[in-house]
């Protein structure tokens, strides 16, 4: 990006240099074409700075998927396997307190700043999903089964 910012400020020096004035069509031109590539290259450089920052997201949102792998499947032979009907799942996402990389406490409603409610497409079953972040800015996740009322 700085190579292309240097040659146009080049071109602009060229320009100026020559004493390209807007008097003559040709100049007219000249200067239209150099206030174009000026365009171009603040319009190329935003588009380069959201494509890092949406990389930097889609990397964290990649780690986010991987913890919840792993806090789903103790066994990572599991995270491969063919997930058939939700009647025939045999996995248990009721985890021991000994197995627990966090504590829920259903009492403290404040814990999470954010909750959502999926709805599984096979057999309808509610599952929530709990985001929130400890005092020292750690993000963590609670997955859990919808309450039945």
């Amino acid at each position: 990006m700085d190579a292309l910012e240097n040659r146009i400020a080049y071109l602009r020096g060229l320009a100026d240099g020559l004493d390209v004035g807007t008097q003559t069509s040709e100049g007219k031109m000249l200067a239209e074409m150099i206030e174009i590539l000026d365009e171009m290259h603040a319009e190329i450089h935003v588009l380069h700075r959201r494509i890092e920052e949406t990389e930097d997201y889609v990397e964290a949102i990649d780690e986010d998927l991987e913890d919840i792998e792993l806090l789903l499947y103790e066994d990572e032979d599991e995270l491969y396997e063919t997930v058939g009907d939700c009647a025939e799942d045999d996995i248990d996402l009721d985890l021991d307190a000994s197995d627990a990389l966090y504590t829920y406490d259903p009492q403290d409603e404040d814990e999470f700043e954010t909750s959502y409610e999926f709805t599984c497409p096979s057999c309808q079953e509610g599952i929530m999903l709990h985001e929130g972040k400890d005092a020292e800015g750690y993000l963590h996740y609670v997955i859990e089964p919808y309450p039945q009322a």
